[in-house]
């Protein structure tokens, strides 16, 4: 058991596949975007919007993937600056720091802000929630208390000093943040926060002050509840926003004032773990670049999704591809699908999972001892490794797009071979990894005993003749 859960820790990590900076990195939204708020559940996910901003708590995990799945991306919305008595952690507010009501908001009353050792577990707890459910980003609610009768004695330099809090947590979650209103503070605050979300500056003729968000090339997303989209759309558009009339109830229906296309194209498709874009063959991983990308599909038959940013998609290619020469790749988004994309088939297009992801040097591997590989921790000769690699074709039993091997573990109909240190190894195993998505090969073989060489050597996997990439390592002594 613990052999496996290292296992999956380690090939998690190299899954970031071909995610590398795209998974480190922090979403932030482009400066145009469609987007949607809606914060009444259910959320109405046939809305054509790239960015949908909902609720933390009406909304599980299945609604951020449904979400994802579609190419989209999700603003996890959650108030801040007050009391809700109808949240799930209510009970953890005490009531030193429950202040006055919130006008027309009955049960919502507004929040100490001074007090972050009381108020900073509950919400570094909502922030971690936000990004357990896989959400992108945050909308933290109620930012700008000391404007109004809170009960408790705020100042603008209180509400900097806890509006940086919810910054600084949303971040080092790999989350970007939007500041919510709080005019008076954009241009302090304005640095810390990737985006922007406000109520009614076309009504209140105040929409000026969140310039410093549009000149440093940010979004700002803008509502407006009582004005008609004819009497602020075309300022809106010529300002850059990315306004919206919605009602009070912030339910589905909107009106944009500006459409963004969403319409998907695919850039270009790669190995997933060596990067080539040379072929793909039955059952291996890509990644697919492009933009607004959905769902994907090879020759109409659909491929499991991996991850999906939008931008780049990891997918499984079906296995009906097998015996073909070439395949005709389409996203949908939205029922929009993008032109086809046609890309070469071989029998098999064998990569090693490499370490740090970019399919060159280390190769993600497990010494005997279930170590990680590493040049600290050298495999000596005769022991035997195991690591992960994609592309070796057709399975025996034939493979299942998206399933999940964890018995009657598929073997690949072609020969497996290895080379390490330019010797031939001995195979002990070659065929599906257990726990893992059918496409995923794990790999058991012998150091040869003639590998004399200590430091990197390289590594080489062959399936039925076709090479896994060059540059690729393990650390031997």
């Amino acid at each position: 058991m613990q052999h496996q859960y290292i296992l999956r820790t380690f090939l998690g990590l190299t899954l970031a596949i071909a995610a590398q900076a795209q998974n480190s990195a922090i979403w932030v939204p482009p400066q145009q975007v469609n987007w949607q708020w809606q914060l009444t559940s259910p959320v109405d996910l046939t809305v054509d919007a790239q960015v949908y901003d909902i609720d933390l708590f009406d909304n599980d995990a299945s609604v951020v993937k449904a979400l994802h799945d579609k190419g989209r991306r999700a603003i996890c919305y959650m108030s801040v600056g007050t009391f809700e008595d109808w949240r799930p952690d209510a009970a953890k507010f005490p009531e030193s720091v429950k202040g006055l009501g919130v006008s027309g908001w009955p049960g919502e009353k507004w929040l100490d802000i001074r007090n972050l050792d009381a108020l900073k577990p509950i919400l570094d707890a909502r922030f971690d929630l936000c990004k357990a459910k896989g959400f992108d980003s945050v909308e933290p609610d109620n930012v700008d208390g000391y404007t109004n009768k809170t009960g408790f004695p705020l100042t603008a330099a209180d509400q900097i000093k806890f509006n940086t809090y919810l910054a600084n947590a949303a971040h080092a979650r790999g989350l970007s943040v939007g500041l919510k209103n709080d005019l008076d503070q954009v241009a302090e605050l304005q640095p810390v926060f990737d985006w922007a979300l406000n109520e009614q500056c076309f009504q209140y003729k105040e929409c000026g002050t969140l310039l410093p968000f549009i000149n440093a090339g940010k979004a700002v997303f803008e509502v407006e509840y009582k004005l008609t989209a004819s009497q602020f759309c075309t300022t809106a558009n010529s300002m850059n926003f990315n306004s919206l009339y919605k009602n009070l109830l912030l339910d589905a229906p909107r009106t944009a004032c500006r459409t963004v296309s969403a319409t998907p194209a695919v850039a270009g498709v790669a190995n997933a773990a060596s990067y080539s874009t040379k072929a793909v063959s039955p059952g291996l991983l890509v990644a697919i670049f492009g933009t607004n990308l959905g769902a994907v599909t090879f020759d109409g038959v659909t491929a499991p999704v991996i991850y999906n940013t939008g931008s780049q998609a990891g997918v499984v290619v079906p296995y009906s591809v097998a015996g073909k020469t070439k395949s005709s790749v389409v996203v949908t988004n939205n029922g929009v699908a993008s032109a086809p994309f046609s890309v070469a088939v071989a029998d098999a297009v064998p990569a090693l999972f490499t370490a740090n992801a970019s399919g060159t040097g280390q190769v993600a591997m497990l010494n005997q001892d279930s170590t990680f590989n590493s040049a600290s921790l050298p495999a000596p000769a005769g022991s035997v490794v195991t690591f992960y690699a994609t592309g070796e074709g057709q399975t025996t039993p034939l493979g299942v797009d998206g399933r999940v091997n964890t018995s009657a573990l598929p073997k690949p109909v072609l020969p497996v071979s290895v080379m390490i240190g330019g010797y031939s190894a001995e195979v002990l195993y070659a065929g599906a990894a257990p726990g893992m998505i059918s496409g995923v090969m794990q790999i058991n073989a012998r150091v040869p005993a003639a590998v004399v060489a200590s430091g990197a050597v390289p590594v080489v996997v062959s399936v039925g003749g076709f090479a896994s990439q060059d540059k690729a390592t393990m650390a031997v002594k």
